[in-house]
């Protein structure tokens, strides 16, 4: 009986002890809360973000070759793809073709052009001639030295070859249009062989800035769209702490504030940095489906802003420092100081 009393006892002061032990962890973990919630605004609503450029290519056409792939650095101006430019190819041929016939019919007109100024001179040159001889046989007519029948032919010869020159004359400037007519073709030619080869360059894509290929949407053979998204290149060079913070804890942030974060995949590295941007809008202003409470069914939910902030300085475990990769996307746990 003395050793199950004994015992009884012994089991009710593990239970104290056990209680005690449970009461000083939950003090202790209140104490740390309260303290951290003091110092800091903390969320883990935030993961790394970068600057992302999606590449499409200007026309339709079908994908023939990769050059990169997902992971691959690339520097502006370098080829990423290149498309099925047979068509374009076709278009160019046939510009260039009617090019040729347009300098053709330039050197005809400008022949033409010669050959009029070459008639009206000799137009001229008949009805001066024609009009001496008028002048010659009036002269002998009025002195009875020529009969009426020749002075008339003479003064008729006279009169076509007046006409003649006024003809000569009035197909000159016609002429002259046609020359101008045939040079404007060639230059519209000439542009629409510029617009065609500038187009040719569009069946190769290229990368408009420096980056890291993110993500590689189209494989050869498939049919691109002009403006489809055939690459996602990530700005490795920008990037920073995308955090989206509820509303009832805004009161307290201002730009230049300080800032602790740490990522999932670096867990003995702590991040410090700056709130250096502060959303004029909400998140939800930009969803896909955003917010729309017209139809009176209205359920209220905390708003998030965004916040970027910056990535200063590092500390902690220089194993894991030695191998840090930021990479886009990466899960933070953010806690901003308050001051």
């Amino acid at each position: 009986m003395a050793d199950a009393v004994g015992v009884s006892k012994k089991g009710e002061k593990k239970k104290i002890i056990f209680l005690i032990i449970f009461i000083i962890v939950a003090i202790v973990a209140v104490v740390l809360w309260w303290l951290n919630y003091r110092k800091y605004i903390s969320t883990d609503d935030a993961n790394l973000d970068t600057y992302r450029i999606g590449v499409s290519s200007q026309v339709m056409g079908q994908v023939t070759r990769l050059y990169v792939m997902e992971g691959d650095s690339v520097r502006q101006g370098d080829l990423l793809l290149t498309l099925d430019d047979s068509i374009a190819l076709t278009r160019v041929s046939q510009a260039e073709a009617q090019r040729e016939q347009q300098l053709a019919q330039l050197a005809s007109r400008r022949v033409s052009l010669v050959t009029a100024r070459k008639e009206l001179n000799i137009a001229r040159l008949t009805e001066q001639l024609n009009l001496e001889n008028y002048q010659r046989a009036k002269a002998q007519y009025e002195r009875n030295v020529i009969p009426l029948e020749k002075y008339q032919d003479v003064e008729q010869a006279w009169k076509a070859s007046k006409l003649q020159t006024e003809i000569a004359r009035d197909r000159f400037p016609a002429v002259e249009a046609e020359l101008k007519a045939a040079e404007a073709a060639i230059r519209a030619v000439e542009a629409t062989i510029a617009s065609a080869r500038a187009e040719l360059g569009y069946y190769r894509v290229v990368a408009p800035a420096d980056g890291i290929v993110g993500k590689r949407w189209v494989l050869p053979g498939d049919m691109l769209e002009a403006g489809q998204t055939a690459f996602t290149l990530n700005r490795g060079t920008d990037i920073w702490v995308a955090v989206y913070l509820e509303e009832t804890k805004f009161k307290e942030i201002y730009l230049g504030q300080k800032a602790q974060f740490t990522l999932d995949a670096y867990d003995k590295l702590t991040f410090e940095g700056r709130v250096y941007y502060i959303g004029d809008n909400t998140a939800s202003e930009f969803a896909l489906v955003p917010p729309n409470n017209a139809s009176g069914n209205f359920t209220k939910v905390t708003q998030r802003i965004p916040l970027k902030i910056s990535i200063d300085k590092v500390e902690g475990d220089d194993g894991q420092k030695a191998r840090v990769k930021l990479v886009s996307g990466m899960s933070a746990t953010v806690k901003i100081v308050k001051e």
